[in-house]
């Protein structure tokens, strides 16, 4: 195995990783509502897939002696480093973004007013994670060499990571903006209101971008009806983008069909060749 079928089968498993990390909560969207608290957790866990698991610092991805002396071409060697670049940009933005949502829901719970101030921050500093996390992951996707199943499960991440990228839009808007949702009582109203209704954000942003709606977002208010619609575009775009530059590549649908009708041996080749030849 050389080190670029290394590296491959790493990336493979990260699209594993964040899939079924990602289908996990939607699962537990529901038992999540009796303990909102937690949904700040699930947006780290899903943020740092790609930090847990995909690491380069973990033992179980680092390339063994053989492999790490093995010669590669300029262009992969290139390749190779970019990768590694990225990743520590990734480690860092996570790190960053983790911090500053302990702040943001420590100052929910003691000071409302520096929640407000800071919900902008929150927001900006979870939007370029979750996209930077995205761009890459459809960076990785356009470099795969075959279709197969793992870039199957590497494109539905990419699509669902929008979803948790609308909810904590949502969330955030929330505390900048409490009249752009409809809320109704929960059983945890002794919690802020960004914590309390974080489940629902969460569900009001998968209505977007499924298109189906929510009943969660008021319709009158400006703020809700442009992240709705943001929401909305960004998954259609991820799609249209999907479609034409990563699914619809010739290489791939040459693959595909190579897979799909194998060659025929070469004794009935030659066969043939005889028939016509008589």
């Amino acid at each position: 195995m050389t080190a670029t079928s290394a590296l491959l089968r790493q990336r493979h498993n990260y699209y594993r990783s964040l899939l079924v990390v990602q289908v996990v909560a939607l699962l537990c969207l529901r038992p999540l509502q009796e303990a909102p608290q937690l949904v700040s957790l699930v947006y780290l866990l899903i943020g740092g897939v790609g930090v847990l698991v995909d690491s380069p610092l973990l033992p179980q991805n680092r390339l063994t002696p053989h492999l790490r002396n093995t010669v590669v071409p300029q262009k992969v060697h290139h390749d190779l480093q970019r990768a590694i670049r990225r990743r520590l940009w990734l480690e860092k933005g996570w790190l960053i973004a983790a911090g500053l949502e302990l702040i943001w829901q420590a100052s929910l719970l003691l000071a409302p007013a520096l929640a407000v101030h800071l919900s902008a921050l929150h927001m900006a500093v979870w939007l370029a994670l979750m996209l930077l996390i995205l761009w890459l992951l459809m960076t990785a996707l356009a470099e795969e060499p075959v279709f197969n199943g793992a870039l199957l499960m590497g494109a539905a991440a990419g699509y669902l990571l929008i979803g948790f990228t609308g909810g904590i839009v949502l969330n955030s808007l929330l505390v900048l903006d409490p009249a752009a949702f409809n809320l109704s009582a929960t059983a945890h109203s002794n919690l802020p209101a960004a914590i309390a209704h974080a489940p629902q954000m969460l569900g009001a942003a998968f209505g977007s971008l499924t298109t189906l709606g929510s009943s969660v977002l008021n319709e009158q208010s400006l703020t809700s009806v442009s992240a709705s619609a943001g929401i909305t575009i960004v998954g259609q775009l991820y799609v249209a983008i999907l479609i034409a530059g990563v699914l619809g590549k010739p290489r791939q649908i040459g693959a595909v069909r190579k897979a799909a009708h194998p060659k025929r041996p070469s004794s009935a080749s030659y066969t043939k060749i005889r028939r016509i030849r008589r």
